[in-house]
């Protein structure tokens, strides 16, 4: 499903003179953080992006938002990634939401100091 969904997106993207896209594993982050992952949630989600992308307002809404903000929710968004991968490492009850919640903001600051000493 997934690796049909890509090429068909790159190649209506190549049609379209644009670049691809792809899906990431900031999915599987936010997944860990809502336990949603239907199939509805998406579509919603897509319909709001799109008639909030048309609005002028809420795109300047968006810009605004501080780069320290952006930067700390997806600090946070790569760490729960990391959790969510060490909780199929380790086993699956082993884990539950409130530890890797725990998790993700201990490795959200631990990595990201290393990643960028100047904020130690």
């Amino acid at each position: 499903g997934a690796l049909l969904n890509d090429g068909i997106s790159g190649f209506v993207s190549a049609l379209a003179t644009s670049l691809p896209l792809t899906t990431f594993a900031q999915n599987n982050g936010v997944i860990a953080l809502t336990n949603v992952a239907s199939r509805q949630a998406g579509w919603a989600c897509s319909f709001w992006l799109i008639i909030l992308g048309i609005l002028g307002k809420f795109g300047a809404f968006v810009v605004s938002i501080p780069a320290c903000v952006l930067g700390g929710m997806t600090t946070f968004l790569f760490a729960n990634v990391i959790s969510s991968g060490i909780k199929i490492i380790v086993s699956e009850k082993s884990l539950d939401r409130r530890t890797r919640f725990i998790m993700a903001c201990s490795l959200a600051l631990g990595v990201g100091v290393q990643l960028n000493p100047a904020w130690g």
